[in-house]
């Protein structure tokens, strides 16, 4: 039987983890895979202004601050930074993996860089996912209208199940 593949966009809080345990209990390792995806921003790079001459008799060039000097030496490109900012944002991931890997899953992890929504439909469509399953704060209302979701904007861009988990905060008020 072929595996279905589960997308599972989680943004690094508790709320948005909240998903796993219950994929554990609705989904079967033998039918489903799971593809961990953490989105993270777009980064720039490191270098500093470009040297400016005082005057045509002083051709010694002179820098804005220590750290343009530093960075026009040793510039760091953005693609070093996304490199290291990938890796940390798979590591972030390694809990929610082991816990689906030790129920029996095989799982993938990702990390991509933009905008949440945007990412999570097309790593979908890419791998021709069969799902996505996320955590929502099931917002409703101005709420949702002045804050947006990025579950609201997953749901109306893809022709595939969505499955959104509407999570609850834990409190102290009594039952």
């Amino acid at each position: 039987m072929s595996s279905r593949i589960i997308v599972v966009p989680i943004d690094g809080s508790q709320f948005s983890r909240q998903i796993v345990p219950h994929l554990c209990q609705i989904c079967t390792p033998e039918r489903d895979a799971m593809v961990l995806l953490r989105v993270g921003e777009p980064s720039g790079s490191l270098i500093g202004s470009p040297p400016r001459l005082v005057s045509l008799s002083w051709t010694t060039p002179m820098y804005d601050s220590p750290r343009d000097i530093e960075y026009n030496a040793h510039p760091i490109y953005a693609t070093q930074i996304e490199q290291n900012e990938r890796s940390e944002l798979e590591l972030e991931l390694e809990p929610e993996r082991q816990v689906l890997e030790q129920a029996g899953f095989n799982v993938r992890v990702e990390a991509r860089f933009g905008d949440p929504a945007e990412e999570i439909v097309a790593l979908a469509e890419q791998l021709h996912a069969d799902m996505i399953a996320m955590a929502t704060h099931g917002r409703t209302g101005l709420r949702q209208l002045l804050m947006g979701s990025v579950a609201e904007q997953v749901l109306r861009r893809v022709d595939i199940p969505v499955l959104m988990l509407r999570s609850f905060r834990t409190s102290n008020r009594a039952n």
